[in-house]
């Protein structure tokens, strides 16, 4: 299966991805937008300071953070 390749984000994928409300807003005021409906990866990408990258790079599928450590038992339980 190929991986997902996300383009575009929109306030709500950030948001979803942890990022505070207040947090976005800030990033979007330093766009200069207003609120799109959605915009670039590559153009948010440019503005964000490090401590906000992850959650952009979250949003857009671009990070490889995830849970579980995928053991099991073969009994139909395992961690994760």
């Amino acid at each position: 299966m190929e991986p997902l390749t996300v383009t575009v984000i929109t306030v709500d994928d950030v948001i979803r991805a942890g990022a505070c409300e207040s947090g976005v807003a800030c990033v979007v005021k330093r766009l200069g937008l207003r609120m799109a409906a959605c915009v670039p990866v590559s153009q948010v990408l440019a503005v964000v300071n490090d401590d906000e990258r992850i959650h952009v790079e979250r949003a857009a599928f671009l990070c490889g953070d995830g849970y579980g450590d995928g053991y099991g038992d073969g009994d139909g339980y395992g961690e994760g």
